[in-house]
């Protein structure tokens, strides 16, 4: 599969818990004084939101660059967890993610098309035996797929990664909501709709397949017309099949992709040499990082705020209370009950859209 890796929007937050380095408060200062303004949103009129968005557009410049500028001031917290392996666990996951859609007949997927787009170039080229001898190995391939493959209607072959991630800490983020809210109750919605495309903190992937209920019949169609000498014909249909794909969307939070980082680092914790009283503190900083992303999670509306959110928040509260009072076994079992829970939380939190 490809990969298409797109640069972040905006800077990572990948660690915001209560010990904060001097670069996240720097960056939330500025977060907090920018979307707070009473002078932009206060009125929410129009004239006032035009200045936002110019506004906008200066300090985020001034964000990017402070992160640069202030990147080597960053230094690993209390959890053990540094931002460069924060990065790389979450983007493990990820990998993870994109790799569970591919199968087998990924790869015979490409090659079809590859295939399908060289006969495009032969038909050009008026090597139109070489074409039709071209198309002829696709429909040939494309049966030998779906004999293989009776139950896939659609294969896997091209994905593509954004992330977007946005950094306040949870006050600001609930200011914003309540701005957000206060721009609906006026009928503000486009206002509203650009504040909200602003405030996300999450990871979108892209998954193209190759339709199988269509594509092969395409190709047929193609062959036929080739044979009746209607090249352009053939050509119409073989760029239409290209590029009718049906578009799978998913968005992944990323603070519960973190909480759930901080949570299974808090499982590894108790596994080291140190004796339970050592790792104490650092269990506590961990469980307070994973709290902190949840409810940073819901605050930016990832999810309702149902039970689900109550429950986590409770397990964890529970669980430093064992870590408090010393109790290993219970907070072995407790974490571990924890992991499963959040698991199941995160599947239950991906978006799914399918476009043609």
């Amino acid at each position: 599969m490809i990969y298409n890796r797109l640069i972040q929007k905006k800077a990572d937050n990948y660690i915001k818990n209560r010990h904060f380095d001097t670069t996240k408060l720097t960056i939330s200062f500025i977060i907090t004084i920018f979307y707070s303004s009473g002078k932009y949103f206060d009125d929410f009129d129009m004239k006032n939101y035009v200045k936002y968005k110019k506004m906008k557009t200066n300090v985020l410049g001034i964000i990017l660059a402070l992160m640069i500028s202030m990147s080597g001031l960053s230094q690993e917290n209390k959890t053990g967890v540094s931002q460069e392996q924060m990065q790389a666990r979450v983007g493990q996951n990820i990998d993870t993610k994109i790799k569970s859609a591919e199968s087998e007949a990924t790869q015979q997927a490409v090659e079809v098309l590859k295939q399908t787009q060289e006969v495009i170039g032969l038909i050009a080229q008026k090597k139109n035996k070489e074409a039709e001898e071209k198309l002829a190995e696709v429909v040939g391939k494309l049966e030998v797929l779906l004999a293989k493959y009776p139950e896939m209607s659609l294969i896997p072959v091209d994905a593509t990664v954004e992330t977007k991630d946005v950094v306040a800490d949870v006050k600001t983020v609930e200011k914003i909501m309540k701005d957000v809210q206060k721009a609906i109750d006026k009928g503000y919605y486009q206002q509203a709709k650009w504040i909200l495309n602003d405030l996300s903190s999450e990871v979108i992937i892209k998954t193209a397949y190759l339709p199988m209920a269509t594509y092969p019949d395409a190709m047929k169609l193609a062959a036929k017309l080739m044979h009746e000498g209607k090249n352009i014909e053939a050509v119409n249909v073989l760029v239409q099949a290209l590029t009718t794909m049906v578009v799978q969307e998913e968005i992944i939070p990323l603070p519960v992709l973190r909480a759930e980082v901080f949570v299974k680092t808090a499982i590894n914790v108790l596994q080291n040499e140190k004796t339970f009283k050592e790792n104490k503190e650092q269990l506590l900083a961990l469980l307070d990082a994973a709290e902190y992303q949840l409810k940073l999670a819901e605050a930016m509306g990832y999810g309702k705020k149902d039970k689900e959110y109550a429950e986590l928040f409770n397990a964890i509260t529970i669980l430093k209370d064992h870590v408090n009072k010393s109790k290993e076994r219970k907070t072995k079992k407790a974490l571990k009950e924890l992991e499963e829970k959040l698991k199941k939380f995160k599947e239950r939190l991906f978006y799914n859209q399918n476009k043609k």
